[in-house]
């Protein structure tokens, strides 16, 4: 199975690589992330993380995430909900703890490798050939001694070089063929998995049984801790439902093209107009569709312009740091707040199913029996609908192969996957519990192995995909190791 060559693969190859940089941790104290003095931003056992590079990843990140939000600024808001100033940070603390374990396994680069990256760099060549004076212009320009971009360089020769050494990991043929193998072996499925107390709302509750339970004191503070619990539910935010068409630029060519989109756009053509004349790039394919949001999700601009309008209504052009947009509100929903009071017969019925213990393992157990009668008549048009009404994951002709061990975005354990694919055609496998009903039922088994013509190029594309997996896994096990053992110290006030 799949857990288990991967653990032994893994189990071996990392040992090795671990047992050439522990040694210099034995010794040493983990802290975590403590609060350092203000000269870096972090540092990682004594490697700094300077404020220079951090702003220069930072900046490339923030050019990243604008290009995907169609263009223009970032504002602190969004840069604080996406979460780009830690995530930068965690890349390149990442980055000297693999420098770090670079350093403990003697990875060593000489001067004439820097020399040789560095010549050739295009943006120091002139006419295809390095230019010494461009070069030293360039570093002048850019704040950088020879000495300091050279570093720079020689760094990111051991980081291509650590990346070479995880992806250099080779897992032997009859394991790939093994894998094939399971692969191969895959069964056709329904499967159906309900949660015991997903059935609550099924459970009868009368009228007096709530009146009783409300007017009972002691269930008061039961009451308030399921309203609580569900408050977004009963406090929702005024929202919109809104298209836009959005020209980027700032100048007057854009403004000139807007107010010419704006003067043809109606309410029945907008979508089609978005599609063609929008350059938000996700716009063109959804008719420029922003669907549901609320207040702040937006920049202030086209909140302020969006929360204004009419349901039904086309803005005139608003103007943003991403350029200028025309919106239209298709929709709009009226900020709903219930208090308690308002909500305590539901929340009582609710309260009163829960405890209604033996009433619920009945039910429990006649649903079973229920969807065990469907699944072996085949008729699923019941279990569908019971589906979208309750907390049910239901899979219907799902393929499941031996090596993935997955049913839909269910999992099996090893055991489970062994006596699934020990079933025959036809069979209900039951692996539920009294917390859950879990039915397999098997519809047909295949044996998808391959023509001997191309045994040999998916056994090579699987050689190579599990190469990858295995680099990948090498590297985050071992930046993982290393992060547990080392003293990592931010400065958040120089973020």
């Amino acid at each position: 199975m799949k857990t288990n060559f991967t653990s032994k693969m893994a189990y071996f190859i990392l040992s090795f690589v671990f047992l050439i940089i522990t040694a210099s941790f034995l010794f040493s104290n983990f802290t975590g992330f403590t609060m350092g003095s203000a000269k870096e931003v972090a540092e990682v056992d004594g490697t700094p993380v300077t404020t220079r590079e951090y702003q220069m990843a930072l900046s490339r990140q923030i050019e990243f995430f604008s290009q995907m939000m169609g263009g223009g600024n970032i504002d602190p808001k969004q840069l604080e909900a996406l979460g780009i100033k830690q995530t930068v940070l965690n890349g390149l603390i990442q980055q000297k703890l693999v420098l770090n374990a670079s350093k403990e396994m003697g990875l060593y680069i000489s001067l004439d490798e820097i020399k040789a990256e560095i010549k050739n760099l295009p943006y120091f060549q002139t006419t295809n050939k390095f230019d010494v004076n461009l070069y030293r212009n360039v570093l002048q320009s850019n704040g950088y001694t020879p000495s300091q971009f050279e570093d720079l360089v020689g760094n990111d020769v051991k980081q291509r070089k650590m990346e070479d050494l995880f992806q250099a990991t080779i897992v032997s043929p009859s394991y790939v063929k093994d894998i094939l193998k399971f692969k191969n072996s895959k069964i056709i499925v329904h499967a159906v998995k309900i949660p015991r107390q997903s059935l609550a709302p099924m459970v009868s509750v009368s009228a007096d049984e709530v009146k009783a339970y409300i007017a009972d004191p002691a269930n008061l503070k039961t009451l308030q801790s399921v309203y609580d619990e569900n408050l977004t539910q009963y406090n929702k935010p005024e929202q919109v439902k809104a298209r836009h068409i959005l020209i980027k630029g700032q100048d007057k060519a854009a403004q000139e093209k807007i107010n010419k989109i704006r003067a043809m756009v109606t309410t029945k053509n907008f979508a089609q107009v978005a599609s063609k004349e929008t350059q938000d790039n996700t716009g063109t394919a959804n008719g420029g569709e922003l669907g549901w949001f609320s207040r702040g999700r937006m920049v202030p601009e086209f909140d302020d312009a969006a929360f204004k309008l009419a349901k039904g209504s086309i803005s005139e052009p608003i103007k943003t740091s991403f350029g200028f947009h025309i919106i239209y509100v298709e929709d709009k929903q009226t900020a709903e707040v219930k208090s308690l009071d308002d909500v305590k017969p539901e929340l009582a019925r609710i309260a009163l199913q829960k405890t209604k213990a033996q009433d619920l393992d009945k039910l429990l157990k006649e649903t079973e029996a229920r969807l065990m009668t469907e699944l072996s008549k085949n008729d699923l048009s019941e279990i569908e609908a019971n589906s979208k009404k309750l907390d049910m994951q239901f899979f219907k002709s799902i393929e499941v192969n031996k090596f993935d061990q997955t049913v839909g975005s269910l999992s099996l354990s090893p055991a489970e996957a062994d006596q699934l694919f020990a079933a025959k055609d036809g069979e209900i496998t039951n692996f539920g519990n009294p917390g859950t009903i879990y039915l397999i039922k098997i519809i047909s088994k295949t044996d998808h192995t391959a023509a001997d013509a191309k045994v040999a190029e998916l056994e090579k594309t699987e050689q190579t995909n599990q190469n990858q997996t295995f680099g990948r896994r090498l590297r985050d096990e071992l930046v993982k190791m290393m992060r547990d053992k080392s003293k990592v110290v931010t400065n958040p006030a120089l973020m």
